[in-house]
């Protein structure tokens, strides 16, 4: 691990490298603001939608970390994407499928 190879990634930007970063900060955003309206609302599906914009923020931090570090390996960085990529999808199926408790009070 070499902080020199994070500058040589940071400054060896291409298109691709800068809409990822865009990428990655938009899903920050979007999982900061699932997660206030989470906090606001105490709606399970918005919970679920916060998981899966930040694993995908992670995601996308490891794929660009592995780039200049080279953390797990090849295979390691493959089984690692495809796990979170699973998650996201699982966290993502719960949110849609999720059906909010009857509530037992009534309105008069």
């Amino acid at each position: 691990m070499n902080l020199s190879n994070v500058f040589l990634v940071v400054g060896s930007l291409d298109p691709v490298g800068i809409v990822e970063l865009i990428i990655m900060g938009f899903s920050i955003v979007l999982a900061i603001m699932a997660i206030s309206a989470y906090k606001n609302t105490h709606v399970k599906k918005l919970g679920f939608a916060a998981i899966a914009f930040g694993l995908f923020a992670f995601q996308l931090f490891i794929e660009y970390a592995d780039d200049a570090f080279d953390w797990f390996g090849e295979e390691g960085t493959d089984l690692l994407m495809v796990l979170v990529t699973l998650t996201i999808l699982l966290c993502f199926f719960f949110g849609i499928i999720y059906k909010r408790k009857p509530s037992t009070e009534s309105f008069h």
